[in-house]
């Protein structure tokens, strides 16, 4: 592989949950695709603080990261409502 397709091509967004229902993509380091090998390289170098959902999403260095639609009522995770250990 040439130097030149180990260069970032993407830039890589960390989705961070704003309460139960929303949330916002924050920047968080770069990717590129590897159409060769079949693989996706990501490289994070900082995260959301709070919130961080684990999802990652790669958009062209120089886009926009897409909008993020707020979740169903059925997407939301339940367990935000059950009591904790101590409440029961």
């Amino acid at each position: 592989m040439s130097a030149e397709n180990k260069q970032p091509t993407h830039t890589a967004f960390a989705f961070s949950r704003q309460g139960r229902k929303f949330g916002k993509l924050l920047e968080c380091g770069s990717g590129r695709v590897d159409r060769q090998n079949n693989l996706v390289h990501v490289f994070m170098d900082r995260g959301p603080i709070t919130g961080y959902t684990g999802y990652i999403v790669l958009s062209p260095i120089g886009a926009a990261p897409p909008e993020i639609e707020p979740p169903t009522s059925d997407e939301i995770d339940d367990e935000d409502d059950r009591p904790s250990q101590d409440e029961r």
